[in-house]
């Protein structure tokens, strides 16, 4: 049996990702879940990852690096301490590196979509590394994250999905949902692209790269 850890913020990104593992129908692949909610309402607080708090990050995947074949950073704002996976015992895979990568495989402009303000720095720098510039347009759905803050769970896959119906059209190749939280709202949304959500791909990715 492959155990793959996931180190959430959030303890409801737990179902997400078993359902992610479910639909990709592996039967020897087993989840390790950890959740750190305090680290990510920290770095919300001082609007960035300070050094305390990737420290604690570290410990944490350092720790289930002992008990897991390879560990996933669920959360796109703490996932800026998995660059360093070099340092680490096991392979330690960023979520949004995963859907950054799986993104430049399209063709023309990219539209990445985020909820959080503090994720919104993080996930612009790593998506301008596998995608020019010229491709890339990363936005912040602005009511959203008070919506998942207050537990309305439903309401927030309604409003991403909302603001996507409301954004004027252009030509695009895919539409990313950077936060795991946001996998869901594919199903609100109406569009003929792909729209890559964080737990299949990063499960998907992780599960060929231990092959």
């Amino acid at each position: 049996m492959t155990v793959i850890a996931c180190l959430h913020a959030a303890r409801s990104n737990i179902a997400v990702f078993e359902a992610a593992l479910h639909a990709l129908d592996y039967d020897d692949i087993e989840l390790l879940h950890r959740v750190e909610e305090g680290l990510l309402t920290s770095a919300i607080d001082a609007n960035e990852v300070t050094p305390a708090i990737a420290a604690a990050t570290r410990q944490a995947i350092d720790e289930l690096c002992e008990y897991a074949d390879a560990v996933i950073v669920t959360c796109t704002t703490l996932g800026v301490v998995a660059w360093e996976a070099d340092s680490f015992s096991r392979p330690v895979y960023r979520v949004d590196a995963m859907l950054a990568k799986a993104a430049s495989r399209y063709h023309g402009s990219i539209l990445v979509l985020c909820t959080a303000h503090a994720t919104l720095e993080a996930t612009t720098h790593l998506f301008n590394a596998f995608i020019p510039g010229d491709r890339l347009a990363v936005e912040l759905i602005p009511r959203a994250w008070a919506l998942f803050n207050a537990g309305d769970h439903e309401g927030y896959l309604r409003e991403i999905a909302h603001y996507l119906q409301q954004r004027p059209e252009c030509a695009l190749g895919c539409i990313v949902l950077a936060q795991a939280s946001m996998s869901g709202a594919e199903k609100y949304i109406n569009t003929t692209l792909a729209v890559l959500t964080a737990p299949g791909v990063a499960l998907q990715g992780a599960i060929e790269a231990l092959a």
